[in-house]
């Protein structure tokens, strides 16, 4: 700890690495240092209120340090990553771009597993903003890191304590735990079929203009078909989603952003669901069938009619993609 007589005061985070190390380190190809328990407690982001300035320097990472040596730094071609798995040996989240410098480096933990799929990656001011959508927080208890560097693995066990001025049951973290999970994988699922229409309306618009250009008198039962298709889809993206820009009551919550917005929600404290998000995710789950329905059938039915069609006029067939399945 170093203090100034002005107003700073600076703490090294983490010195056990360099307490670690010694001259066997320093020979292996690759080490992983002990993991220091790592607290969960809750983060509040503030971007504004602070004035012209910031008078605090930066903080570490929040979560999990996982500090590793390289002897040399890893060909580009060799896979570098770090897995944490859960006490059943389950990944539960990979972490992909990390350092891979010659000497110590470092990369965090976030506590979180996987984030739900997302549509497409955030945009830059998106991502200024906190990013996309954030993952269940894990639970109180002991995991694994796994760091990986081509075939070599070296695992490291790390605890997860939680923040000891809460007070808060393990039963209740548990329920907010498995209400996180399941809007997860609720969101993941519709998402994929969110994409597979996307693909489905981006090869229509392709077919539409391919006609236009290479047919002097287009069949109109042809244009009619592909146009009707495209509405459809946007109907059905419609009731998943808003649309960019979207005012008054088309710019309304859709499926995806409501829950989006309840997980988001049940995230923000240390404490199980209110009766009114238990009540409200139990409208979500009813609602899942409805909605996956909806894309599945035009998938799995509707597709297949249209590709009918347009072989019966000689024009390029849709390739449909994957149904919604249910969570488990």
């Amino acid at each position: 700890i170093l203090a100034t007589h002005g107003r700073s005061v600076w703490i090294f985070d983490d010195a056990s690495p360099i307490q670690q190390m010694n001259s066997g380190i320093a020979a292996s190809e690759v080490h992983l240092f002990d993991v220091r328990p790592a607290l969960r407690h809750t983060v509040r982001f503030q971007k504004y209120g602070i004035g012209d300035k910031q008078f605090t320097g930066p903080n570490p990472p929040y979560g999990a340090l996982v500090t590793y040596y390289l002897k040399d730094k890893p060909d580009e071609k060799a896979a570098v990553k770090i897995e944490v798995l859960d006490s059943a040996g389950k990944v539960i989240r990979e972490l992909k771009t990390i350092p891979k410098e010659k000497g110590i480096n470092r990369a965090s933990w976030d506590l979180r597993y996987e984030g739900p799929k997302v549509r497409r990656p955030p945009t830059d001011e998106e991502a200024a903003f906190g990013g996309g959508p954030v993952g269940p927080r894990a639970l109180p208890g002991t995991y694994t890191v796994r760091l990986s560097i081509g075939d070599k693995k070296l695992d490291r066990k790390v605890q997860v304590q939680l923040d000891p001025t809460i007070s808060v049951s393990a039963a209740d973290l548990q329920s907010q735990f498995e209400r996180q999970m399941k809007l997860r994988d609720m969101q993941s699922a519709i998402t994929d079929g969110v994409k597979a229409l996307d693909s489905v309306k981006e090869q229509l618009q392709q077919l539409e203009k391919t006609v236009k250009d290479r047919m002097a008198s287009p069949p109109e039962e042809l244009t009619k078909t592909i146009a009707d298709h495209l509405k459809i889809i946007d109907e059905i993206q419609g009731h998943l989603f808003r649309p960019e820009g979207g005012l008054g009551l088309s710019g309304g919550a859709k499926f995806l952003d409501k829950i989006g917005s309840l997980a988001s929600s049940i995230d923000g404290v240390n404490a199980a669901p209110t009766p009114a998000q238990h009540e409200y995710f139990a409208e979500m789950e009813k609602a899942f069938p409805e909605r996956a329905g909806e894309i599945n059938r035009f998938i799995g039915e509707t597709v297949s009619k249209l590709n009918d069609l347009l072989r019966k006029h000689g024009a390029p067939t849709i390739l449909a993609g994957k149904q919604v399945e249910t969570p488990r």
